[in-house]
């Protein structure tokens, strides 16, 4: 059982995260539909399965861990990576201090701990055995899978004409497949552990991709694709400077107009109406965080949607806020956690993160974090494919690093 765990969690972690441990087969409607599951899911503090899987495997890691010390000892840039990312765990369990549900905060945060820890230790002890392409490719074919089960079943597909399949929307598929066409990309370009039959999966998931019409996914995968075009230093310009224009957008600028400026001209630089209705909500949120002066620290981490107690402004029978549990902005999400300064903290870290990873293709692959996280809160969020994503390739370029290294110094 320990060498399967050893060789095959990333695979679960994979599944768990792509949604094929709980398939969802019923047909999904709309937005507003795939916000109150999400609101419902988080009232209900997740799944037996869900507990049972991370705390499970979080001990077992924990317990290699301890037994072989140096297998993590000896790794200088997976040890400093996992030591950022559980320094931004700390500043959330700093932000149950003045949370209102300060036992939501350390719950949220533990989890996110637990996450951190179980994928890191997993990717390191997949590349130990060899097995990280296997797995991909183990969890692209249950993906497909469970595609043609509920093709058979005929709820693959929204009356719309949109490919759901097992994921609760459009855009949850799309982006499970966007991630493994990035993922057997990165293996068959990048890395000497080739997967077998990697380009018929990837024509595949592509195919799926298409079905699927999320605009989100294709737009980013054909942002990745031109910023694989571009020399490495080109490339690292274009992500630092996307990275910060959004940061910019989203946090110093409404902190700066909250401080020393005019909300009425904050709340009238993005329409009501931009992005299928976000521009409402983000609009919404601005004002909540300037009326109850919370640009400072925040709500505390986890402590404004999914809580027992509807936002104000949100708690309007009359009006589609009442259903949303997301900011659908993940910048504007850090906002609303931990206010301005410590927001800027957790992108700094994250920065710094990025430069942990050398090769041309895994650094292009940022685009998906960095773009996805406009649209969506996607990042530091509970199990969400898109912050697996990014911790996982963090994770591998510095076990890649470290390894090489070693190599190095052996020669």
């Amino acid at each position: 059982m320990s060498i399967f765990l050893e060789r095959y969690s990333l695979l679960l972690i994979l599944l768990f995260c792509m949604g094929l441990m709980e398939p969802q087969l019923a047909a999904k409607i709309s937005l507003v539909d795939t916000d109150l599951d999400v609101q419902i899911a988080e009232i209900s503090s997740g799944s037996i399965l869900k507990q049972v899987l991370w705390g499970g495997l979080f001990l077992f890691f924990l317990a290699k861990h301890c037994l072989n010390t140096r297998l993590i000892s000896e790794g200088q840039r997976f040890q400093l990576a996992l030591l950022l990312l559980l320094v931004i765990c700390l500043v959330f369990f700093i932000s149950a201090l003045w949370s209102s549900y300060p036992a939501v905060s350390i719950k949220r945060t533990i989890f996110q701990l637990i996450f951190v820890f179980t994928v890191m230790s997993a990717t390191l002890y997949s590349y130990q055995h060899g097995l990280i392409g296997r797995n991909i490719k183990y969890a692209a074919y249950s993906a497909f899978f469970m595609l043609a089960v509920t093709v058979v079943l005929g709820t693959a597909f929204h009356p719309s004409g949109d490919m759901v399949g097992y994921a609760k929307g459009k855009n949850a598929l799309g982006m499970n497949m966007l991630c493994l066409v990035l993922m057997l990309t990165l293996f068959y370009k990048s890395v000497n552990e080739k997967v077998k039959n990697a380009s018929y999966l990837i024509a595949i998931a592509l195919v799926v991709l298409l079905l699927s019409q999320s605009k989100t996914s294709m737009f980013i995968l054909l942002l990745f694709a031109l910023l694989t075009l571009l020399p490495s230093f080109s490339l690292r310009l274009v992500m630092a400077s996307l990275f910060v224009l959004f940061v910019t957008l989203f946090i110093i600028f409404p902190s700066y107009m909250h401080y020393f400026g005019s909300m009425d001209t904050l709340l009238g630089v993005v329409s009501d109406e931009t992005l299928t209705g976000r521009g409402f909500i983000w609009n919404t949120l601005y004002y909540d965080l300037h009326y109850f002066d919370k640009f400072g620290l925040g709500y505390g981490y986890g402590s404004y949607f999914g809580v027992p107690e509807l936002p104000y402004f949100f708690d309007n029978r009359f009006s589609f806020l009442r259903f949303i549990s997301s900011t659908h902005n993940g910048y504007l999400d850090m906002l609303l956690h931990v206010g301005t300064v410590l927001s800027l903290c957790v992108m700094c870290v994250f920065f710094k993160l990025a430069n942990y990873i050398k090769d041309k293709y895994f650094f292009a692959a940022l685009i998906l974090p960095v773009v996805h996280n406009f649209t969506e809160s996607s990042v530091v969020k509970d199990d969400s494919m898109v912050w697996f994503f990014m911790i996982f390739i963090i994770s591998y370029s510095c076990i890649k690093g470290d390894f090489n290294a070693k190599n190095r110094l052996a020669g």
